[in-house]
This record gives structure tokens, sequence and C-alpha cells, in this order.
């Protein structure tokens, strides 16, 4: 980044109709010293930037002349550098990027936050107690310079990576009980000045996120079919049936992903079980049945693709859940110089997307290997392709 701070306490001196010598005496230093720095012959301490940045009633990074674009610039640069140095195992080179985050770049949390913490768990970098230690002392600043919404988001992060000697104590310090929710003292509140009028919507929606949070249990699926098809195939099918047993459904088993006839509020979720559940069944050769588990899932996508209203509710028939709905409407998602119509649910700050063209690239991958040498797949792809609805970008 280019800097420029004797030209920027030259032009905020100015500002405040100063000379040399009465900033000088502001400072605690000589008027010479003030004009070295406005020539840049030197500069002040690093420790005098914040005083002098508040004594013109400006920012540090305004002070060194560094331009909004130029630090987003930066903190790209600095996050490929990072992606690089972590996925190549460097903890030196990793810890001196995350100090540097630290010591420059703590407002802008949104270019690094998701990317960093995701970027250690996949190394497993965190098992080396130095990159460990900076993790705790990034915490730390997360807590003091972002939304009091990202502190859980930390927690939740760091709960994994920190290691058996701390753990206890991260917990005691930061974890909260699940009572303590915005939704649970809603409900509290209600229940307690009977609003029975406003307890029913809130006690729906902690039923919902209860049950999304049950049956979106299993990430990082590829590690799973690695590790054991059979006991894969078990998860996606108790999930399916726990599933359709809350919204009373008993669908014959070509029919498990889908839950019938009727699309419902758990489309994204029938989606991605039954992308996992044909992968397994697929590794274990289990063919007509991964073909049925294929066209299920299928069917559960040109379900929603089919919809023709941009802006509709998605319920479902669970009697718990009968006044539940997610608002729900089509986008068009930029990718590789094309739009895609893509289907987003939303609740409050949550959302969730159908993406047709992910769960394509998806079946491409080694463990559907199996079925690509079946006509079959041919034909059933050939449904997933139509769902997949893209126009160009026009460059006008």
């Amino acid at each position: 980044m280019k800097l420029n701070l004797g030209n920027q306490i030259r032009i905020n001196r100015r500002r405040m109709n100063l000379t040399q010598e009465q900033l000088a005496e502001k400072f605690g230093t000589s008027p010479q010293a003030i004009s070295r720095w406005e020539i840049g012959a030197t500069y002040p301490d690093i420790e005098m930037l914040p005083m002098i940045a508040s004594f013109f009633e400006t920012s540090v990074d305004a002070l060194l002349g560094v331009t909004e674009e130029e630090k987003k610039k930066y903190c790209a640069e600095l996050q490929k550098s990072f992606e690089t140095a972590v996925r190549a195992k460097d903890t030196q080179k990793t810890i001196e990027i995350m100090r540097e985050i630290r010591r420059s770049l703590k407002e802008y949390q949104n270019y690094w936050f998701w990317g960093l913490y995701r970027e250690i768990w996949d190394a497993r970098l965190f098992r080396d107690e130095k990159v460990l230690e900076e993790m705790r002392l990034l915490t730390e600043e997360v807590f003091l310079w972002c939304p009091k919404d990202s502190h859980y988001e930390v927690i939740d992060c760091m709960s994994y990576m920190e290691d058996d000697e701390h753990i206890d104590a991260f917990l005691d310090a930061y974890a909260s009980r699940e009572d303590m929710a915005r939704s649970s003292l809603l409900f509290k509140r209600y229940k307690m000045r009977e609003e029975l009028d406003r307890l029913e919507p809130v006690r729906q929606y902690i039923l919902w996120m209860e049950l999304s949070h049950i049956i979106s249990a299993a990430n990082d699926w590829q590690v799973y079919l690695c590790k054991d098809p059979n006991h894969f195939i078990w998860f996606c099918e108790t999930q399916l049936h726990y599933l359709n047993a809350v919204n009373n459904l008993s669908p014959d088993k070509k029919h498990i992903i889908s839950g019938g006839d009727k699309l419902d509020l758990w489309c994204e979720e029938r989606i991605q079980l039954g992308l996992r559940y044909t992968g397994a069944l697929a590794k274990l050769g289990k063919m007509d049945e991964a073909y049925d588990a294929f066209e299920d899932m299928i069917r559960v996508i040109e379900q929603v693709m089919s919809i023709d209203d941009e802006h509709f509710e998605l319920g479902c028939v669970s009697p718990a859940l009968k006044d539940f709905s997610l608002k729900s409407s089509f986008h068009w998602r930029k990718e590789n110089g094309k739009k895609y119509k893509v289907l987003c649910m939303e609740h409050n700050e949550w959302a969730s997307w159908i993406i047709p063209a992910y769960y394509q690239r998806s079946v491409k991958n080694q463990w559907f290997d199996t079925m690509r040498a079946d006509k079959r797949f041919d034909v059933l792809f050939e449904r997933l392709d139509k769902c997949v609805i893209c126009r160009e970008i026009s460059t006008k």
C-alpha cells in the first residue's frame, strides 16, 4: 500500500490553521521534526499515529493516505497469501499474516473472517500451538471489533479448535445456555404475559430451528463415504424417515427423499440428503436403489424449478408447524459469464439456497462414477440438466 503520511499531516495542519511550531507543541516535539515529517524525510513513531489521527479527527488509515480501494485490494492480496501459506502448512508465514490482520485489518473482518477460520480448520493447522495462540488473540480482537452476531460464530469455531488443556476455561468464559437465546427469551416473555397470539409463532420458529439442526447435522459427507458407506446410508435413511415422520408422511422407499408429491419447506434438506444417499448407494454397488434415489431427488429439484411464481411461501404439512413458512423467491445468480436461476428461502436473518447447477456438478464427481456406465444415468442427468436454467449476461 502506498503511504503518504507527510502530505496528510501537512494538509490537516493547514486545515486547522496551525503553524509547524504550534503543531510541534501539541505533539511534544520540535518544529524541525514536524518539517521532516511533512517532507517525508522521517516519520513519527508508530505509537504516535493513533494520537495524531485523533487530534486531526480522522482515522489512522486516512492519515496514512490509504484509500478504501487500496485497503480492499490489500485485503484481497493478503487473503490469497494466507490461503497459500496455510495450504502449504507454512506456520511461520501463517502466523505473520494473522498478526498483520490483527494489527491493520481488524475493521475489515468481512474480507477475512470466514476464510481464515475455515482454512485453519481444513488444514488442521490449529494443532500447532503457536498458530492456536494466534487464533486465541484473533478471537479476542473479533470480540472487540466485530458485530455481536459474529461472536457466536467465533465461539463455535474455537470450540472445536481449542486444545484439551484450555477448552474448559474457554467454554466457561464464552458458552451461553440455549435458554438465553433471543427466541427463547421471547417465548418465556409471551408465556408469562399470556400473550398466546404472539407465543405460537415463536414456538413454531424454535421448533423449526431445532428440526433443521437435527436434519442438517451431517457435513463433510465425502469423509463419511470414504470411511463407511453403510453407515452413511443408515444415517441418510434415519434422517429422511425422521423428516417424513415429523410431517406425518409415510412414502414408499422409492420416494423416501421427496416424501411424496407435495413440495415443502424441507426441499433443500431433502435434496442434500438425497445427493448423499445416492452417492453412498452407488459406492456400495446398490445400483437399482441408487437410481431410485437419484430420480426421487431430481423430482424435488424439478418441483422447485417448475414453480411459476417469482415470490411465494413454502410451508409443510407438519401439524406442529401448520402456520410456519419460509418466504421464497427466485433470483438470478452470476457465475462464469452467465446468470443461473436459483431459489432463496428466507426467515429473519437465515437463508437457504437451491442451486441446480451445484447439484449438477456434484453428480459429476467420483462418488457417482459407477452409475455413469448405465443409460439410466444419462436419462436422469438430462432431467437434472433441464433444471439448470441460465441465460447469457448482457454486455450492453
